[in-house]
Parts: structure tokens; sequence; C-alpha cells
């Protein structure tokens, strides 16, 4: 419990050093606190450490007895959009914004799995295809996730825009670079989606169930929804809140089939 303690102090940590930068509108004080990119990078990887530390029983759990709680699921979807997020820092000027939620959404189910117990629930055959289809799920989800995100920026900044709320933080990247890093992950989401479905095949021949139905039907319809997106991005040249509302609809639905199931 106490590396959940921890992880979830490192991420308050995070998320209050990014603070000051995001509310910032002087170009002089962000240049200041350019510094402190390192080590907010360094804070969020200790977060992120201790993160996958307390979920170490559960994935003893989840190699012996092959079983998982849904907050632990939640928990390490949560812990792996946090973990791309942070690499991101080093490279991606965009990100900045969404790191607070990014961070909030890692707490929040930090919190539910480690002082909310539930139910132990059959996930796994002893199959080491399906091992690889759950890893490839939870970063599927995190990209999906990510994009989501990205997406929901988009909105805001050309809200803004329009509003002629000029005065931004100085970090706020430009909306035809935040589109462009929308665009590039939800093209990888729709990629990995693909190769997510096809590793699911297999499972859901040999277990056909209700629940397995259930999670393919929805994975199906997300993967619809973000191809169709991206088809109309391309060829129809689609852009703004057209393909806000198919990215939330996308991972609407993954996240429906991810974890509807078990909910019910």
């Amino acid at each position: 419990m106490w590396f959940a303690v921890f992880s979830i102090l490192f991420y308050l940590i995070s998320v209050l050093m990014i603070a000051p930068l995001l509310t910032s509108t002087d170009s002089t004080d962000n240049i200041q606190s350019r510094p402190k990119k390192t080590l907010l990078f360094l804070t969020a990887l200790l977060a992120i450490i201790f993160h996958f530390v307390s979920l170490y029983p559960s994935l003893q759990n989840l190699a012996e007895d092959h079983t998982f709680t849904l907050m632990q699921i939640g928990s390490l979807m949560s812990v792996s959009i946090a973990m791309l997020a942070t690499l991101a820092i080093l490279t991606v000027n965009s990100i900045w914004f969404l790191l607070p939620i990014v961070f909030a959404f890692s707490i929040l189910n930090l919190v539910l799995a480690t002082f909310m117990p539930s139910h132990m629930i059959q996930l796994l055959n002893q199959d080491s295809v399906m091992l690889f289809h759950i890893g490839l799920s939870i970063f599927t989800y995190a990209v999906c996730f990510i994009a989501m995100l990205y997406a929901i920026q988009i909105g805001w900044i050309d809200r803004h825009l329009k509003a002629k709320k000029t005065r931004f933080s100085p970090v706020m990247p430009s909306l035809i670079t935040v589109e462009r890093h929308f665009f590039k992950l939800f093209a990888v989401g729709e990629f990995l989606l693909t190769l997510t479905l096809i590793s699911g095949v297999y499972h859901s021949i040999n277990a056909f169930t209700a629940e397995n139905i259930h999670k393919a039907g929805f994975s199906f319809l997300a993967w619809l929804i973000l191809g169709v997106a991206l088809f109309g991005h391309w060829r129809l040249g689609w852009r703004g809140k057209r393909m806000i509302i198919y990215a939330i609809s996308g991972i609407i639905s993954l996240t429906i089939a991810y974890f509807g199931s078990r909910l019910i």
C-alpha cells in the first residue's frame, strides 16, 4: 500500500509543478520555469515506478492464478497512459496541457485499485497468446485515450481562438501542431486496434462466450468509428468538431468493450 501512497504523492507533485507553467501568460516566467522540465520528468517517472511496483502483487495474481480485478485493470491502463505521456515530455511540446488530466486519471485509478477491494474475476486462460492480446489491448487503449485528449485540446484551443482569447501560456502549442500530433496518434491507434482484433480472434473462437461477443462487438465498432474518421480525413478533409466527435465516440466504445461486461 505504501508504494501506492508514494505514487499518488509524486503524481500530485508533478501536477503542482505543471500548474504555474500552464497558467502563466508571461514569456519571461516561462523561460525561468523551463529548467523544471527535467525535474518534472524525473518526478513523474518516480510516480510511474512506484505505481508499477504497487501493481506487482496484481501481476503475480495474473501470472499464477490468472485473475484480476476491474480496478486493477483500470490502474494498469492508467499507468500505461501516464508512461507514454511522460516519455513524450522529452520530445513533444504539445503534451503539457494533457499531463494534469493523465496524472489525475492515474491517481483516481490507483486510489480505487488500492483502497476499494473488488471481487476477483477470471480474465485469462492458460494461454500465452491471450496474455499477449491483453498487453496489446492495454497499450492500444493508452494510445487511443491520449489521442482523445488531443482531440479535446483541439476543441479547447479552437473555441478560445474563435472567441479571440489569445492570451495563452507561452507553452501552448499551435492548433496546427496539436492537430498533427492528434492525427498521427489517431492513425497509430487504429493500426494497433486492428492488431488487437486479429490477436483476439483465436481466443474468441476457442472461448465463445457472451462476454467475448460483447468485447469483440464494441471493439469492432470502435475500429469502424476510427476507420471512418481516418478515411474522411484522408479523402474528404474532415477535421475540427467532426473528428473530435469521432475520437470521443471511439474511446467510449472501446471503454465499453473493455469494462462494460465486467461492470455488468
